[in-house]
């Protein structure tokens, strides 16, 4: 139980600066992209407003919602391609960029002619391009591309498609990069927490431990403790009994002097069976199963006929098991006698021992048609039973189920319980 603790308080803790890492590294990284991204767009617009040119004058860089320098228009890579309305290319102007030439720009325009959304983005292979396109009249051109062979380029009353690329690559690294890097840190920083909180994992567990270990001690305890007084009551009843004879007053301090020495025996048991799983102090040797469950259910069947009752049984022959022989025999008592006790009277109590997948499979089931709103989540919780009232119509104390679990969890299974048709059945994995 113990090391189950740190294990589970190192994992939420562990999962909890994951998620966390998560969302940091996340965040920084969508807003080094959207940053990024912003100004390559920015700066394309910009260079659409103006026909396919970065003449910026540096003192009106306020105006402009990117960052400026002096330098920008020889470190900014790109090149603008001018098409007329039959997407002949006109002209092009590509001495801001080395890595394209004229027969490049060709190609390249091509591949995104039949694209009529307004921006994109395009992998040469040698580079990584975003572009953005516009239409833009012949007289806006004329205006801009002043030279003596403008008017033969353009036309005043036609109207053309201004495609202007720029080269991200450099950016995408820079995006790569800062991945790689905050995957890096996150990875360092979750190894720093997990040793710190795994080499202090004892320490901070350990009121709880101490909590628990002091429990553990009261229960055994109290339980020695009370043996002896119970031990003289009985007596001391049963003497009354012989002087005066037996009566409802005398009858009842015995039944009652029985039911707790009961749950005192049950919570020992149940000390025992946990100290027992974290010490490993539990002997396993192998025995027959199949066996062991027919004998038991033979030790019911007159209770189960006595009660008009029915019990089938689909039991394989043969199944041996290693283990601790004591405990499992105590898990299967605790499964036929909960199933006895809540049967239906005139139900069916059915009990299939099999094998699936390498591992055995343990059931019993029992009619119950008051079951349907039954927590079945809640049977393996101590002292809880069903009967809210926690009348003595049906005889326990909400221990043996707990038992039970234990008992599994020892043995390395898994116990569940659910309710189907008319039906609660338990079932028990058990690793061959």
């Amino acid at each position: 139980m113990i090391k189950k603790l740190r294990i589970k308080f190192v994992s939420i803790a562990s999962v909890t600066i994951i998620l966390v890492l998560i969302l940091v590294l996340a965040s920084i990284n969508f807003v080094n992209y959207y940053s990024e991204y912003s100004e390559v767009v920015s700066i394309l617009s910009y260079i659409s407003d103006h026909n396919g040119r970065l003449n910026i004058d540096y003192r009106k860089s306020d105006d402009l919602n990117f960052h400026i320098t002096q330098e920008m228009p020889y470190e900014t890579r790109y090149f603008t391609v001018i098409a007329d309305s039959e997407g002949n290319i006109v002209f092009n102007d590509f001495s801001h960029i080395a890595s394209v030439s004229k027969r490049d720009i060709k190609r390249i325009y091509n591949v995104i002619s039949k694209n009529k959304s307004g921006k994109g983005r395009l992998n040469t292979g040698s580079n990584v391009l975003f572009y953005m396109s516009k239409r833009v009249s012949g007289k806006e051109l004329l205006s801009e591309y002043k030279s003596e062979y403008s008017e033969e380029l353009f036309d005043k009353g036609e109207n053309y498609r201004l495609v202007v690329f720029m080269d991200i690559s450099n950016r995408l690294y820079r995006i790569e990069s800062m991945f790689f890097i905050s995957v890096i840190a996150g990875l360092s920083c979750f190894l720093i927490f997990f040793l710190i909180i795994s080499a202090l994992s004892q320490k901070i567990v350990s009121p709880v431990i101490e909590s628990y270990e002091k429990q553990k001690e009261f229960i055994t305890n109290a339980g020695h403790e009370l043996k002896t007084p119970l031990a003289i009551i009985s007596a001391n009843t049963e003497v009354m009994e012989a002087m005066d004879g037996s009566n409802e007053w005398t009858q009842s301090t015995l039944n009652q002097v029985k039911r707790l020495s009961g749950l005192v025996n049950e919570l020992i048991m149940l000390a025992r069976i946990e100290e027992s799983g974290e010490n490993a102090k539990i002997i396993y040797e192998t025995f027959e199963l199949s066996k062991k469950v027919n004998e038991l259910i033979n030790d019911f069947r007159p209770v189960v006929e006595q009660q008009d009752k029915f019990i089938r049984t689909d039991i394989i022959g043969g199944i041996k098991f290693k283990g601790n022989q004591k405990s499992i025999h105590e898990l299967i008592s605790i499964l036929l006698d909960n199933a006895v006790k809540y049967c239906d009277e005139g139900g069916f109590i059915k009990v299939k021992l099999t094998i699936a997948k390498k591992n055995i499979i343990f059931t019993v089931s029992n009619t119950y048609k008051e079951g349907k709103n039954v927590n079945t989540n809640r049977f393996f919780e101590r002292f809880y039973r069903e009967d809210s009232s926690h009348n003595q119509e049906k005889a326990g104390y909400g221990i043996g189920l707990s038992m039970a679990e234990s008992i599994v969890k020892l043995h390395k299974g898994k116990i569940s319980a659910e309710y189907s048709g008319d039906d609660i059945s338990f079932s028990v994995i058990l690793p061959m």
